[in-house]
């Protein structure tokens, strides 16, 4: 059944190794840089994010995670499109099952890219069957030059080259692409920061972290200074729930958690979500290592330095299974680093790093470390 959401919805679809996913992540990074505000969602549980693109494929392979496509997973994922707060761009993997349709539904349009016009027809045929609009129809090769082809019903039809893991594409056919995807997307940053403002929860105090970014004492480039944390905190009132609207770091959002009462953040893929409850073991008490999809481990310095390591054995993530998560124990007079995956963008929704401030915010500090990084 197609979802009544109104924002679009692009699904890029093709079969394994046509480069759908360095596509998405390409036209996704053209898209910031025009400020066109969007999110890009991997529908497909390959366990690839942006960081896949980003670092060495060694790696990658090294720490992906491969998820199954299973009933749970299409109905989270189909749940997560149609209840859509921005624009989506939808990876939805090179091989999909009859069952796995559903997704198709929760769309609005779609890209097709393949490396030959036998594949293309089938993935076509899929596009027409869910009734989604064809943007564009690409074909992809690792080498020789862009070509526009003919057209007889308004999509962009070419060949697009160089889609290989950790380029960005370029020439004149993704260009291309890139403007038309931006003028289905380009709807007034003004409009859509009233929309989701308009729906916060009315019981919170709504805190502007993006009008925030853009102040020079608080921010550089737009992005907020660690060392300036304290100045950041004075803006934000205590003893008062807090609604955050806005992009944030992990340490600002695990500070936030820890030393004001952030109930709730607006989250690009879900809306509004209430900073989950997580329940810290009594001590002596042995946890299970993961819970709902969650691994902790410690890494004791001394008695009062710990870093909790945490990182995800499941790749997508459902928020409405965090709440009463059990963390390990931690005496008051810790220092306790918080250490997410090692991947560039961290891994882990920033919703998980705010139920941690909160856990352990009676401990002497609560700090988020970047990606495995050793303890000053």
């Amino acid at each position: 059944m197609k979802n009544l959401n109104l924002l679009p919805a692009i699904l890029i679809g093709g079969p394994p190794r046509s480069g759908k996913s360095v596509l998405a992540y390409s036209l996704s990074q053209a898209l910031r840089k025009r400020n066109i505000a969007h999110y890009l969602l991997r529908a497909a549980p390959d366990g690839e994010g942006d960081w896949a693109q980003e670092m060495d494929w060694e790696r990658v392979r090294a720490i992906r995670f491969k998820g199954q496509w299973d009933e749970h997973w299409v109905r989270v994922v189909c749940r997560d499109i149609a209840a859509r707060p921005l624009p989506l761009l939808v990876d939805v993997g090179g091989c999909p099952t009859e069952e796995q349709l559903v997704i198709f539904d929760q769309c609005t349009a779609a890209i097709v890219i393949a490396p030959n016009d036998d594949d293309a027809q089938w993935w076509r045929m899929l596009v027409t069957r869910r009734g989604l609009t064809l943007v564009a129809d690409l074909r992809s090769m690792l080498d020789g030059e862009d070509v526009f082809l003919p057209s007889a019903h308004g999509e962009l039809r070419g060949v697009i080259c160089g889609l290989q893991r950790g380029r960005q594409a370029s020439g004149v056919v993704f260009e291309a692409l890139v403007e038309h995807v931006a003028r289905l997307f380009d709807l007034p940053q003004e409009e859509l920061a009233r929309r989701q403002l308009a729906a916060a929860p009315r019981e919170a105090h709504v805190v502007r972290f993006d009008l925030l970014a853009r102040d020079p004492d608080l921010a550089k480039d737009q992005r907020f200074v660690e060392e300036r944390l304290d100045a950041i905190l004075a803006r934000v009132p205590e003893g008062e729930p807090i609604a955050a609207y806005g992009r944030m770091p992990v340490w600002l959002v695990t500070a936030l958690g820890a030393r004001r009462d952030l109930r709730w953040q607006f989250d690009s893929r879900l809306g509004w979500v209430r900073t989950p409850r997580f329940a810290v073991a009594a001590p002596g008490e042995v946890l299970p290592e993961v819970q709902v999809g969650l691994r902790f481990a410690l890494v004791r310095e001394s008695p009062q330095r710990v870093q909790l390591h945490v990182s995800r054995v499941a790749y997508y993530l459902d928020y409405a299974e965090m709440e009463g998560v059990r963390v390990p124990y931690m005496p008051s007079e810790a220092r306790v680093y918080v250490n997410g995956p090692s991947t560039p963008a961290g891994g882990l929704p920033l919703w998980v790093f705010a139920a941690l401030g909160r856990a352990y915010r009676y401990c002497a500090e609560v700090r988020a470390l970047q990606a495995h990084a050793q303890m000053d």
